[in-house]
């Protein structure tokens, strides 16, 4: 597992300093690889009588053409599917149509999603379109590599599906229709509907002399995380100490303090948070296995926040163990 060319971005940038000789010999270096690359990937493209288009760096096979649909601009709102994959066609991550997920959705422009060159890849798209992109090292992991998958060096092959471009009402429209049927599915129709779109089940009732929990109180909790589809992001259940959050200081996401505060000690319930009382649009989304790999090396700083993708509506198992 290396950091060939320096850095890699998921949110956090590594930097490198070198001596002027050091820095120029890694750029002839770096040069000769993307040369050398790019020569493999035209053989390639050539041995498989595939008719791709070069644009800069990037080679680019349109699947699906679209010539009416709408191009995405910055702060666009974006759906997509992808499939990333080696060049041998070894899967390194993917989210599919034919596996009756949604599209995951992003901000165009402000995130490196899923590979550092992906908006750059899909500036050239329009709705309803699919490409594939073949991308050098210098355009896809920049050196980055990861056993059993993704080799040194890199030569990346990013199938993108532009599904739509979708304004934020209609999105906060579609995700509360979505907690609702969520909510109604699992049996939790009693659901306390709190503030800005939250939701609140109680589980188990607390003490009955249980303290109440006001703003300035200090409440111990154990709690799990997972987005909807329930995939866990993280949880404290074996930490030494349950987590403390003081309500009223905005320390927390605020779905997860709003439904704290309506819990009592000794006291379990259910917390349905919208994207936008949880993390919004800022979280990454990337294969996690590499984000756990980055967190290993001290890379990043958290290896559960960056697995919440974009827009994301979480759930939260919460337990009251203490208040002060």
């Amino acid at each position: 597992m290396k950091k060939l060319l320096g850095w890699f971005l998921i949110g956090v940038t590594v930097g490198v300093w070198s001596c002027s000789d050091d820095a120029d010999t890694g750029d002839n270096q770096a040069e000769q690889l993307l040369r050398e690359q790019q020569q493999t990937i035209e053989n390639y493209l050539a041995d498989n009588s595939i008719n791709a288009t070069r644009d800069g760096d990037i080679f680019y096979e349109v699947i699906t053409e679209n010539t009416g649909g709408d191009a995405p601009t910055g702060n666009d709102i974006i759906r997509i599917y992808y499939q990333i994959a080696s060049l041998d066609g070894t899967i390194i991550d993917q989210r599919l149509a034919t596996d009756s997920v949604p599209p995951v959705t992003y901000v165009f422009g402000t995130n490196n999603l899923i590979l550092p060159v992906l908006d750059i890849s899909i500036a050239t798209m329009r709705t309803g379109e699919e490409y594939e992109f073949y991308l050098p090292t210098a355009a896809s992991y920049l050196g980055y590599s990861l056993a059993n998958t993704i080799a040194e060096n890199e030569i990346i092959r990013a199938r993108i599906q532009l599904v739509d471009i979708i304004t934020a009402t209609e999105l906060r429209a579609e995700e509360d229709e979505r907690i609702k049927t969520y909510l109604e599915e699992n049996g939790f129709t009693d659901a306390d509907s709190l503030s800005q779109g939250v939701y609140y089940f109680r589980t188990q009732e607390g003490v009955i002399d249980g303290a109440e929990i006001n703003n300035g109180n200090t409440v111990q909790v154990r709690y799990t995380g997972t987005l909807l589809d329930g995939t866990e992001f993280d949880n404290n259940l074996n930490a030494a100490n349950p987590f403390p959050v003081t309500i009223g200081q905005n320390r927390v996401i605020p779905g997860f303090e709003l439904g704290i505060a309506q819990m009592k000690e000794g006291e379990k319930g259910i917390v349905v948070i919208p994207y936008a009382q949880a993390y919004q649009e800022s979280q990454l989304a990337f294969p996690a296995e590499i984000i756990q790999d980055l967190f290993d090396q001290r890379l990043i700083q958290s290896s559960t926040g960056a697995r919440i993708p974009p827009f994301s509506t979480l759930r939260f198992d919460i337990e009251v163990v203490g208040v002060n």
